[in-house]
């Protein structure tokens, strides 16, 4: 049997005019991450991320923290759908006021406004200019998904850690649980930063064993976006 333990990145720049950077939680946690995994002695096979710079500091915090002899590699199946200031614009579009800079809502209602338009483009309602639709990203997250469980090409006993955004885990789960497509926003809306939900597999089979754990986390350090 092998594990793929999929970890949701840092905590990145929601708000702000680039959200693809780590903030100073973000980097603590990755390095909390790392910390946990060296003292429990975990044994990995392997480490992948997506080519985002906040998954890539994320694994590379990680390796770095839990003195891990091993080399991250990227995988473009790992993106995440859209970038946080591009979700935002997309929901000014959608409420037809602005959503970040001096006139920006309150926090609460910013991310009401953003977690309605990534649902609307869930349902096909909203574009994302320059991003792929909801059905083509699902679809991309399930290929990569089944080349790693693939028989007979994954051998057993693998460990995998694959550092990734919270839409690429929802949509995991989704599929191996055969959750209805209306329960991929529900998902995503509680991945916390820095979590980890494991995966096991074997001859082309796969459960979900954990999902959103963030209990190696201290209180401090737990965030949700």
């Amino acid at each position: 049997m092998s594990v793929l333990i999929l970890m949701r990145h840092g905590q990145a720049s929601f708000g702000e005019t680039h959200y693809d950077t780590l903030s100073t939680l973000g980097r603590q946690q990755a390095r909390a991450t790392g910390h946990w995994l060296r003292e429990r002695a975990e044994t990995l096979t392997s480490i992948r991320h997506g080519p985002r710079a906040r998954q890539v500091d994320t694994a590379g915090l990680v390796v770095e923290a839990a003195d891990f002899g091993l080399s991250p590699e990227q995988v473009t199946g790992l993106d995440e759908f859209a970038e946080g200031e591009e979700v935002l614009a997309a929901a000014a579009a959608l409420f037809g006021r602005p959503m970040s800079g001096p006139e920006a809502p309150a926090r609460r209602e910013q991310l009401r406004c953003y977690e309605a338009a990534y649902e609307a483009w869930s349902r096909g309602e909203l574009d994302i200019p320059g991003r792929a639709s909801y059905g083509e990203f699902r679809s991309d997250v399930r290929q990569w998904l089944r080349d790693v469980v693939a028989v007979p090409a994954a051998p057993s006993g693998q460990r995998i850690l694959a550092v990734t955004s919270a839409g690429v885990i929802a949509a995991a789960v989704c599929d191996v649980l055969g959750l209805p497509e209306a329960q991929w926003c529900a998902l995503v809306r509680v991945i916390n930063n820095a979590s980890t939900t494991e995966l096991v597999f074997s001859q082309g089979r796969v459960a979900l064993r954990t999902f959103n754990s963030a209990a190696h986390l201290a209180p401090e350090l737990t965030s949700p976006i």
